[in-house]
């Protein structure tokens, strides 16, 4: 019989041993595991436990509900339990049971680990094959495809000045770190330009050097790119945005290349540049190439949808 208490603190150490031993292409640090569960600003205590069995620690589950575009949205955030390859009886148990708190806390839609902003999968691996199988015979349904890409830091030119000189000359445009007095007025422009990005930004912020850097045109705030807003430590670049009346200058491309290199000056050899949209961007942009392919799934819940129990 399994035993289900809350997720503590003090499990941390635990559950990244487990998750790392489950999850054999990634590799979680205790910092980062900690970021995932206790700085979810859904945090929902009940859909956050440990799994024991027989008094050991076999198996866990994070998971938030929130309004999401108007439907309230359930998502299982992480699970990683030690029978996962082969969907044992522990798996199937926690599965359904973390299904069943997040209907009972009224979701209409679940989706599974693309819980943005603060997510460490922008979907499924589909080489954790068991997890594919695992949803797919569960009512889920495949949506798109999300894409990683990595840059090597080490052998992309990553120099800005003449080109900022030239967008400036050109376009009146300036581009620069930001500082900590217009922090409100850039989550301003956040909140009304990429609203979906505000709490990514916002965490940028925290940064030592402030990893948020800006363009200005007449001393409007036009465009932002951040690093380190998610997966802090990881050498995580993004979000990015331009505002649609000024896309087309080559902003993005020097916002891009100044986060990145503040990265290599942190002595990262590698950026991650994860739930990519423009691929062709960033590969002409920086050479970035896709390193990883994750699939996103989801399901919906109606009146009639039956949970094993």
């Amino acid at each position: 019989m399994l035993e289900y208490l809350p997720i503590k603190e003090s499990d941390i150490n635990d559950l990244v041993n487990l998750f790392n031993t489950v999850f054999k292409y990634d590799n979680i640090t205790k910092e980062l595991l900690r970021e995932k569960i206790f700085e979810e600003k859904s945090f929902l205590p009940e859909a956050n436990f440990k799994v024991l069995q027989d008094g050991e620690l076999c198996g866990f589950s994070a998971g938030f509900v929130r309004n999401q575009g108007g439907i309230i949205t359930g998502w299982i955030k992480l699970l990683a339990c030690e029978d996962q390859s082969t969907l044992g009886t522990v798996t199937l148990e926690v599965f359904h049971k973390i299904e069943n708190i997040l209907i009972q806390n009224g979701a209409k839609l679940i989706r599974f680990f693309d819980s943005f902003p603060n997510y460490y999968f922008p979907g499924i691996d589909p080489r954790y094959t068991a997890l594919i199988t695992l949803v797919e015979t569960n009512g889920y349904k495949r949506q798109r495809d999300n894409v990683n890409m990595t840059v090597n830091l080490n052998k992309v030119p990553l120099e800005t000045s003449s080109i900022e000189k030239l967008l400036l000359e050109k376009h009146n445009i300036v581009v620069r770190r930001a500082t900590e007095e217009e922090y409100d007025s850039i989550l301003k422009f956040i909140e009304k330009e990429f609203s979906l990005w505000i709490t990514e930004v916002s965490n940028s912020y925290k940064r030592i050097p402030i990893a948020v850097h800006i363009a200005l045109q007449n001393d409007e705030v036009i465009a932002f790119s951040g690093y380190h807003g998610n997966n802090i430590g990881m050498g995580w670049f993004g979000p990015m945005g331009t505002t649609p009346t000024c896309r087309g200058k080559g902003i993005g491309g020097i916002l891009l290349k100044r986060c990145l290199k503040d990265l290599r000056e942190q002595r990262f050899y590698e950026a991650i540049i994860p739930w990519v949209g423009p691929i062709g961007f960033y590969f002409k942009e920086v050479g970035a190439e896709v390193s990883r392919i994750f699939w996103n799934y989801r399901k919906e819940i109606s009146t009639d949808t039956k949970i094993a129990t």
